[in-house]
């Protein structure tokens, strides 16, 4: 007889598989169908589940796909092992992950796939591409932590929050400047519009009065 501990780790194993199945099926669609072009039937039958499991693990297919856009952007957003060398900060460690030709790429993949679902409008396909970006902003954050024990949580927490809105900004403005397409053109488009969030942040612009300063 199996202890009975074995039985909720079956489930739990069984259920990750199922989990991993859906996005692993996602993905194939996605890169198949250049597009988010299939129905929650399709990726059941392709991930080898029910309909019923598919929204077990996820609300809607919507967030399947921001799944794995997650999952994909997280990859190219891993920072180094070990403490940073001296002189570095936390900046100029959030400026080499989105300055990479990585990164460009898989912003550019992410975009051009979703782009082509043409139920969607081009506001409402640049924002499913673009969650997957700010999702991965833990795991930066977890890095960054790491890297620079001696600084304070809430302001690598601050830093990368800001950080990610102003490249949100950015990459509006990259996708309609240059359709968020991967060419020498466009990377440079964004390596521009980047050093102008860097100017920003490191000099201030519009900063004000400080709160209590009045």
């Amino acid at each position: 007889m199996l202890p009975a501990c074995s039985v909720p780790d079956r489930r739990a194993a069984l259920k990750s598989r199922h989990r991993q199945a859906i996005i692993d099926a996602c993905a194939s669609l996605l890169s198949e169908r250049r597009g988010t072009d299939f129905s929650v039937e399709e990726l059941a039958q392709r991930a080898d589940v029910s309909r019923r499991t598919v929204f077990n693990h996820f609300a809607s297919l919507d967030d399947v796909v921001t799944e794995v856009g997650t999952g994909i952007v997280g990859a190219v957003l891993i920072l180094p092992p070990g403490p940073a060398p001296e002189g570095r900060s936390p900046l100029d460690d959030l400026v080499d992950l989105v300055s990479s030709a990585e990164f460009i790429e898989a912003v550019s993949y992410l975009t051009q796939v979703l782009g082509r679902a043409d139920s969607r409008s081009s506001s409402q396909k640049a924002i499913l591409a673009f969650r997957s970006v700010t999702m991965a902003g833990n795991q930066v954050i977890t890095g960054l932590l790491s890297r620079y024990p001696d600084v304070d949580p809430l302001e690598i927490e601050l830093l990368v929050g800001t950080f990610a809105g102003g490249v949100s900004v950015l990459y509006e403005r990259w996708n309609a400047q240059t359709g968020a397409v991967d060419t020498p053109e466009s990377r440079g488009a964004w390596l521009d519009l980047l050093q102008r969030l860097v100017t920003t942040l490191r000099t201030g612009h519009g900063s004000g009065t400080p709160p209590g300063a009045s």
